[in-house]
Order: C-alpha cells, then structure tokens, then sequence
C-alpha cells in the first residue's frame, strides 16, 4: 500500500506507549516473511507494515486499554483557547486546539485554522496566529502594511475538523500599548452593590482602545471586590480594593474600590423579635446561634454582615459559624469584629460590634492544674522546678517536678490551656501542659512574658520590666540595651523591637493589635499585620486592658486612667477618660462578658461601666472618624486598709468575684461587685499573698504564699483559705524559696 510509514516512522513515544501491540504486529511480519518470501530474510526493522491499512491501526491504538477493539473517533466539538486575543501588530500566540466525541472523550484529529481578516491576522499550520501576516514559510510575522504602519484590526478565527467548526476567536491587533488607566471612582459601594468600570490604551499618548479588544481585569483583593471580564465590579466586604485593568504585559495603576464599612454592628440572637437580646445564660454544651447585621457608612442595612465572630473567652464559651457553645461554667462574652485580613482591608480602621454576653451556670469542676515553681535561683548544679499540683485529688497532690531550662521569671498561659510560655533567665520556654514537659523555644529572648494572642500562637517578651525576686529592678538596666521580642509558636520565629521600658501588654480579643505600655510613657501598638507604631501619652506607664467589646484600650498611668480608641491608637481627651477615686492607677483587669474595666488604686478598686454608643450612618468612616462615643459611671469600693500597693489583680470573667494580692499583708482583699469589701486571711504563719490564678467561675483562687511557702486555695464564697499544698523550693543558699509564680491552667 502506498504511502504506509515504515516502522521506524512511527514516533517513538506511541512506540514506547504501545510496545506490547507492536511487538505482536512484529511477530506476525515475521511468521509472514518467513511463509512468503524466497529472498533474503528481511529483518523486523527494515519491514514495512504494509497489510494492516493505516486507519485500522490508528483505531486499534485508541481502543487499547478500554477493553474494545473500536472506538468513537467522530469529532463531535472542537475547542480553542483562549476565547479571545490581543495582539501587539508582530505579535505570535499560540492557539490551543483539542476535538471531543459524543461522550466527551478527546479524539485524535487533524485540525485546519481559518482567519476571516488575513490583512490582520494569518494562522500557521501549527495554529500560531500572526498579528500582521507569516513569510511563506511561517517563521517571520511580519507586522506592518505596505505603508510600513503596525497593523490594526480585528480578524476572527475558528478551527475546524471533520467538519465540524469551533467557536469564533476574536483577535485584535493594535499598535504596541505603552500605558493604560482606568477612570476613578468616588464614594463607597455597599455589599452586592454593582459599578461599571472604563478602561483607555494608548500608544505613546495616542488612544487605540477602540483597537485593542478586551482588556483583562481583575481584583488586588477579592475579599474587598470581584471584577468580571467586562469590568463590572461588585463590592464583597467592607474594606479598600484596587481594579486593575491590563493589556498584555501593560498594566493600569490600581483604581481605588472603597465598599463601605460598617458604621454599627449589631450582635444579637437569630430570629429574637423586638428588641435585640444580646445576652444569654446557658448550662454548659448548650448551644445558641447568633446574628450579626451591618449598618453601613451609605445606611444600608446587611444582614447577615460578611465579618467574623469570636469569643473574649474561649475557655467558657466558643464561637464558629454564627454559633456558640457553652463550655464551661463562667462568663465570655462575643463580638462581631471587621478587622483585616478577613474585612476592613486597605483600611486596617477596626470595626466592632455591641458585645454578646454569654454566662454558663455551674461550678468550675476540680479537673485541672496548678503550676507553681520560684523566681529565685536554686543552689547551683540542682534542678530548677516546676511543680504540677492535682486538684483534682484530696487533698491535692503535688506531682513531679517538671525541669526547666533556667530560673523563671514569668508564667503565661494560653488561652485554651494548651501550653504556657514561661520567661526565664536563658531565654523564652514552653510548657506543653498535656505532656506535662518544657523546651526552650528562643534563647535570645530573656526577659519576663507579658501576654500571649489569642490564638496561642504569640508570646511578647520584655527585659525592661523587674523579675518577682528582684522587684524594682529591670532585667536590662541599661535603657539602650532595653528591647521588646514576638515570639510566633506557628512559624518558629521571633521579631525584635528596640522599644525600652516595656513592662505590659494586652492583646485585643480579636488579635488585631497588641498595646505595649512602657514607662517612659510610651505605648508600642504592635500587629502580626501593620507596622509597629510608637504613641507617646506622658507621663508612667504601668498596666493595659482592652475593652472586651474592642473598641478602646485602657492605660493604668501615673496621672489616672488613660484611654486609646483601637480603630485609630488615638489618646481620648482627658475630660472623656473614665473617673476614678484617686491616682496613680495600679493594676486593670476585666470582666469577660461585660464592657467592664477593673482599676486598683492605692485603697480600692474602681468598678468602671462603660458604655459605648456607635456612630450614626450615612457617615464616612476614616482613620480620623471611627471611635464611637462612650460613658462611663464608677462604683469604688475602699478596702479600709489604708495605702497599699497591689502585686496582682484577679477579676473572675462573670463578675462573681474580685481578688487583689497586696504586698505585705497577711490577707487577700476581696470584692463581691454589688455588695462590698472583704478580706480571706491567710493560716498562722503566711505573711503575704504572692501570685496566684483563679478558677474559670469565679469561685476560687490559688495563690502561692510567704512565711509557709506553700500553694493555698482560697474560698471566695467564703473568704476563708481551706486547702494548704507545701511547697519545697530553695533559694541558692539553700533557705527556703517562696512559691512567688503560681498559674491555674484554663482547662
């Protein structure tokens, strides 16, 4: 038969793909050659398959494998891509063709390519489409006229086989596009809210947008904006975008696309009538689902709003997917938050919503850990410890001694249990609290915890603060040396900030920020996602607590209590900042479920209500416009001891009960919000409360005491300290050590 390849035509890759056929077609030639020839013998690589016609063999080939001798070769569609094309005059593409059957299966074919305009446009055999017209032998495209002017204009092209043709191809040829821009636009787009947008090419300042076909649009932030092929943006959630538009490698500036954020959130239960409920109380595995809607800066109205909801405790309540769980007795409380990276993006002007109180009945059960270990040195070559006690046990029990790898200064749960982040004198360690071990995480960073995110994964690390065996004195005396470490468990990594005289830090609840107070009057403002920024209020920083509905932090200052709205690090006018009975503030802390800040002076404690009352739409939302409105009103509560200062301030997250540890009193001053002062009296022999934790519901705190050296579990239902667990530590002169860094694990 004419025109059969020999076998050594055949490509090597169907060859290789099928040997096992060719094999038996060779052995077939040979029982063949040896039957019919009376020359020579003929070897299998000079034999020509010459009895088996070429489409019987191509049919065997696409048959193989699917258990059938046949197959369905009939093209029933032809595809190309791309759909369309824009093409700089000289410019070459490459289209990409491919044939399918009835039953989508790819078939095999031979393609032919059609342009309806060859004055702009000719296809090579291979269908690579010229923008001008190929050489004869398709390897120049040449891409002027005969006046020696860039071709321009629109051919279509299609592609055939068996008849059967694809798609049209739109492709535009053009001069070269030397910049392209997009038309700006003003104001903001609600959620789903639509806005066409219009692009311009130009060659060398000469517009040929009417030449160049379809731009490519697309989005910097599709959480911000989506844009389709057309240019037609839709507004996706609150937050600054940019469209860009683009042809070929040329590329527009970005267009700025604001879609509007939120003015007032409100947080509330789905499907309540009426007044909104935001509040809830709930035995523990219950569940509740709630609803979060947007009132945006246009006055639209978006329910439900495209932001997040978390928790301020996830140790009692959890939130996910709108709904919450209650997980043990006590209180959390619920926001619903527009910060990056999920909403706000481009903005970084932090959102929030009312806060959803949630209490869970109950009493904490007597299932976890405390840990108790000493700042001072122990004799050299011994182990330094750290003491689990098993409450759980009675009467409790201390357990085996965990070794760390230095002296410790600080111990700072997480905010599940999961693990503690403990300062000590070689550098920053972690307690695995279900293996119960320690490993040294980052050896540069010795200095004392100060908090810990709220996902568990960021310790912050100081070495300008004092250590409780050696208080008024700094790790790192000398202020230049003075610096501030981000510890992230989740990269492994650890960041360094020469920012002097950090002694505390707060985390917001929604992880956004960290506000870093120091005592030189600076507050460093640090965020996993924004630059470090420094604010200076004046005067002595001491303590920080953040709002648990988010929108403001709290700054315990040598001149009173000093506030900063979030959004913004901005410093509130004295005049709004709340009252308290006298100055300087000593300790915050907060209560979980409510918008309620805890201040220690030098006699009492200052129970702050705080109010918060959002903007009203249509307003504009800016760095300069985002802090809402806020009251305060102040219950103090005196203890009648006279003057003291505070070691620690425990605040139960229900508001059930208030403890403060003062230095140099045998006692533990007391609060129950709403009644009055108190105090829980320490046994013969304990000659001041050291530090201590307490207990999710509120009920209990653990503390570590001096005199007797011992972990002592005091009974705020009554005030009286019950329980006793002796404690071994030694000093490096081998007297006695205080229990001065006790922690109760969450959970």
């Amino acid at each position: 038969m004419q025109g059969v390849p020999a076998v050594e035509e055949i490509p090597a890759r169907i060859y290789t793909e099928h040997s096992s056929i060719f094999m038996f077609i060779k052995w077939t030639f040979t029982k063949r050659g040896k039957s019919a020839r009376s020359g020579p013998s003929a070897s299998w690589s000079t034999a020509k398959v010459a009895v088996i016609p070429v489409f019987v063999f191509t049919a065997f080939l696409a048959g193989c494998g699917k258990g059938s001798s046949s197959a369905n070769t009939t093209v029933a569609q032809v595809n190309v891509s791309p759909a369309t094309a824009s093409l700089v005059a000289g410019q070459v593409l490459a289209l990409s063709a491919s044939a399918v059957n009835s039953a989508n299966a790819s078939v095999v074919t031979t393609f032919t390519f059609n342009s309806s305009n060859t004055a702009v446009a000719t296809i090579s055999p291979k269908g690579e489409v010229c923008g001008g017209v190929w050489d004869s032998l398709f390897v120049v495209c040449n891409g002027t006229d005969a006046s020696n002017n860039p071709v321009s204009g629109t051919a279509i092209i299609t592609v055939t086989a068996q008849g059967v043709t694809s798609p049209p191809v739109t492709v535009a040829v053009h001069p070269s596009v030397t910049s392209v821009s997009v038309e700006p636009v003003g104001g903001c787009f609600s959620v789903a809210r639509t806005h066409q947008f219009k692009a311009h090419a130009f060659h060398n300042g000469t517009e040929i947008t009417s030449k160049v076909g379809d731009l490519n649009w697309s989005s910097a932030d599709g959480t911000v904006v989506s844009v389709d092929a057309n240019g037609l943006a839709t507004a996706r959630g609150p937050g600054l975008g940019g469209v860009i538009a683009s042809v070929g490698s040329t590329t527009s500036p970005a267009v700025f696309f604001k879609t509007c954020m939120p003015v007032q959130i409100s947080l509330h239960l789905a499907g309540d009538t009426g007044a909104p409920t935001v509040s809830a109380t709930l035995n523990a595995a219950d569940t509740k689902t709630l609803l979060a809607d947007m009132i945006d800066e246009n006055g639209t109205l978006t329910s439900p709003a495209p932001i997040t909801v978390f928790s301020t405790n996830a140790v009692v309540g959890t939130a996910a997917g709108g709904i919450i769980t209650a997980q043990s007795p006590g209180g959390a409380g619920f926001q619903a938050a527009c910060t990056p990276p999920t909403c706000g993006n481009g903005l970084n002007t932090p959102i929030y919503s009312n806060l959803f109180s949630l209490t869970v009945n109950g009493t904490s059960p007597n299932t976890t850990t405390v840990y108790a270990a000493s700042a001072f040195p122990p004799p050299i070559n011994t182990a330094i410890p750290l003491v689990p006690i098993d409450i759980s046990k009675s009467p409790p029990v201390a357990g085996a001694a965990i070794p760390l790898p230095g002296t410790p200064n600080s111990i700072v749960f997480d905010r599940t249990g999961a693990r503690a982040y403990i300062g000590t004198a070689v550098g920053l360690a972690v307690l695995d609290a279900s293996a119960n071990t320690v490993s040294l995480a980052a050896s540069v960073a010795v200095g004392k915890v100060l908090a810990v995110s709220p996902d568990g994964n960021k310790a912050i690390v100081s070495n300008a603060t004092d250590t409780p065996d050696n208080p008024g004195n700094p790790i790192e005396p000398n202020v230049a040396n003075q610096r501030v470490w981000v510890f992230d468990r989740a990269a492994n990594t650890i960041t360094t900030f020469v920012s002097p005289g950090a002694i505390a830090a707060s985390f917001d609840d929604d992880g956004l920020k960290a506000y870093i107070v120091a005592n030189n009057g600076n507050i460093y403002v640090f965020s996993p996602l924004l630059t470090l920024v420094t604010e200076s209020i004046g005067g002595s920083n001491i303590d920080a607590a953040s709002l648990p509905s988010g929108p403001f932090v709290y700054v315990a200052n040598s001149a009173g209590l000093e506030v900063l709205s979030t959004c913004n690090n901005v410093q509130q006018p004295t005049a709004n900042n709340p009252p308290t009975n006298s100055s300087p503030v000593q300790l915050l802390g907060v209560v979980k479920n409510k918008d309620q800040i805890v201040a220690v002076d030098s006699t009492g404690v200052n129970i702050e209500t705080v109010t918060v009352t959002p903007l009203t739409a249509p307003t504009a939302i800016s760095p300069s416009n985002c802090a809402p409105n806020v009251s305060y009103s102040n219950q103090f509560v005196n203890f009648g001891q006279g003057a003291f200062t505070a070691r620690q301030l425990l605040v139960a997250s229900n508001n059930s009960h208030i403890a403060v540890l003062p230095a140099g009193l045998n006692r533990v001053l007391t609060v129950l919000p709403g009644t009055g002062a108190g105090a829980a009296f320490l046994p013969a022999g304990g000659t001041e409360p050291l530090s201590g934790g307490m207990t999710p519901d509120g009920n209990t705190i653990w503390i570590g005491v001096a005199g007797t050296n011992s972990v002592d579990r005091i009974n705020l239902l009554n005030n009286l300290d019950d329980i006793q667990v002796p404690m071994s530590f030694k000093k490096g002169d081998g007297s006695p050590a205080p229990p001065n860094l006790v922690v109760i694990k969450p959970k």
